[in-house]
């Protein structure tokens, strides 16, 4: 069975993205970073981006219930790439100092931002490696061999919390910006 062989690759890669992310958060920010057209541009992209891969990634789900396997590869295969540009324009912001705090009501914050912004990141923490089980196996194994993986059951889990998550880091977006 090739299950096994994906584990491995799935869990170095994993382990980078943290550290990286990880020494990235923890690094001296530009001070002046935050005053740049570039650190106000990029929360606008990063939010179109995610909305974007949003509708790549349904219509991933969608082409593979319709059994059109090279559709929804394609797509899958796009939505990774939409995510690793986001993942650069996001430490991208973090690294200019573009970091926005919630300034609307109390009681909005407490209720609506500080839980969605919450679930957003521990669901985005929980994807990654369902995510890059994925790509590795349904991305890189022949058609034919993907079946005798985990690719379909690791795969219902993963677009469901990918999209959750990105629907709800586009909400945190839209209640940092315009309220």
């Amino acid at each position: 069975m090739r299950t096994r062989i994906w584990w491995l690759p799935t869990l170095l890669i994993t382990a980078a993205a943290y550290t990286a992310l990880g020494y990235l958060l923890l690094m001296p920010r530009q001070a002046a970073g935050a005053d740049t057209a570039l650190a106000t541009f990029l929360p606008h992209a990063i939010a179109a981006v995610n909305t974007l891969t949003i509708f790549v990634l349904l219509g991933g789900y969608v082409s593979i219930k319709k059994k059109k396997v090279r559709y929804h590869r394609s797509l899958m295969l796009m939505a990774f790439a939409l995510i690793t540009a986001f993942l650069t324009m996001y430490l991208a912001r973090l690294y200019l100092g573009g970091v926005k705090h919630f300034t609307g009501p109390a009681l909005l914050r407490d209720f609506v931002y500080l839980p969605a912004l919450t679930i957003h990141l521990g669901l985005s923490i929980l994807s990654i490696p369902l995510v890059l089980y994925n790509i590795l196996t349904g991305g890189f194994l022949p058609t034919a061999e993907v079946g005798s993986t985990l690719h379909r059951r690791v795969g219902r889990w993963a677009v469901r919390l990918w999209t959750l998550s990105l629907a709800l880091g586009v909400l945190v977006y839209i209640l940092l910006n315009y309220l």
